[in-house]
């Protein structure tokens, strides 16, 4: 009777996981997933303006004057407001000494639902490719001052100010030198964080946090990518790998189902210590001097 009670109890424990994980929201971005250890391809993304493949790395801009360049995956990726996503990149920002303004603006990452999709370009010099591209989210690695790094809303350049949230860093800090780079973005505390290295190993703390809507401005979708700029000042601005992945968030369903198996591991080692004890004292007792152990009538 209890080992019916039992399975009747995990067959609705089952159910209950099947219908959590049919009900439960799920990520727009879960089947997004993409990585180019370098460009020696660049299959599946389009480059537009002054962005070009340089040998084995996406340039963005050349090292000359007002130029603007931007790259995206051709296919937009859907969003909905459980959407996050992990994404990373080595980048090579290298300053040119024929430079008489000193060194070039910067480059972002940049998601967008621009009405040129694909195709969208921003402004050069310190529009840094984003400038005028609307809805937009771009985090902003500026390594002219005012130097920052910072997320920018629907192509609005913020300069001279510095848009919320941002940390500023000296001029030229993160340039001539290959550096590694890892945003977080978090739908359900719309946190986004920037990670920022000398080698391929994660750092353990953000150089840079703050919140943004990403679903709430973008809409139902976004082209992912980066962008750049030259003005008078410039430099070659390049990507040399990047790979995007959605969040390692574990599914509600599995969650759950998680608990269950600990709550029913927890279960089995309970009835087997009980078992254990009961099986301790029948032996105790059969080893005793019992009055009644038989089915006799003890004589009297």
């Amino acid at each position: 009777m209890r080992k019916s009670i039992l399975m009747l109890s995990v067959q609705g424990l089952l159910f209950l996981v099947l219908l959590v994980s049919v009900l439960s929201p799920r990520q727009a971005v879960a089947n997004v997933s993409f990585s180019y250890s370098d460009f020696s391809s660049t299959a599946g993304l389009t480059l537009n303006g002054n962005a070009a493949q340089a040998g084995n790395v996406l340039r963005l801009v050349p090292s000359t004057e007002s130029q603007s360049g931007t790259a995206y995956r051709t296919i937009a990726v859907p969003l909905d407001a459980t959407t996050g996503f992990s994404t990373s990149f080595e980048f090579l920002v290298t300053s040119d000494p024929s430079s008489g303004l000193g060194v070039t603006d910067g480059f972002t990452f940049l998601l967008q639902n621009d009405s040129a999709g694909a195709s969208a370009l921003g402004a050069a010099g310190q529009g840094s490719g984003y400038a005028g591209l609307s809805p937009s989210v771009a985090v902003l690695f500026r390594g002219r001052g005012p130097s920052f790094i910072g997320v920018v809303t629907n192509g609005v350049d913020p300069l001279p100010s510095l848009p919320p949230g941002s940390v500023p860093v000296t001029e030229g800090a993160f340039y001539d030198k290959n550096q590694y780079a890892w945003i977080d973005y978090n739908p359900s505390t719309t946190l986004l964080s920037v990670y920022l290295g000398d080698s391929s190993v994660k750092p353990g703390s953000a150089i840079m946090s703050t919140t943004v809507d990403v679903f709430g401005t973008l809409g139902p979708q976004a082209y992912v990518g980066f962008s750049a700029g030259n003005g008078g000042a410039y430099g070659s601005q390049d990507i040399k790998n990047w790979s995007f992945n959605p969040p390692t968030i574990p599914a509600p369903g599995a969650v759950l189902l998680g608990s269950i198996g600990v709550a029913l591991e927890k279960n089995t080692v309970e009835t087997t210590a009980n078992r254990n004890i009961i099986g301790c004292e029948l032996h105790k007792l059969q080893n005793s001097q019992p009055f009644f152990l038989s089915a006799t009538k003890p004589n009297i």
